[in-house]
């Protein structure tokens, strides 16, 4: 299931504007804000690069380096 916030929370943590993430998965920045918005959900077609997006490190504060959910910065 699309979880909308987790999503909205995953972009800013990665530091992307609607715009930059709308790039990278090639749809419209408008796409973007209804799926953040929760007025539609991704299609199937689109959900296996909204996961990857998901579940892209994060960069750490400071340093530049990237982290997934059990390293340490």
């Amino acid at each position: 299931m699309f979880n909308r916030h987790h999503f909205t929370a995953r972009r800013i943590a990665l530091g992307l504007s609607v715009e930059e993430l709308a790039d990278e998965l090639q749809v419209s920045p408008s796409t973007i804000y209804r799926w953040e918005s929760g007025a539609t959900c991704p299609s199937l077609r689109m959900l296996v690069p909204v996961t990857r997006h998901s579940l892209r490190p994060t960069p750490c504060p400071g340093t530049g380096r990237r982290f997934g959910g059990a390293a340490h910065c």
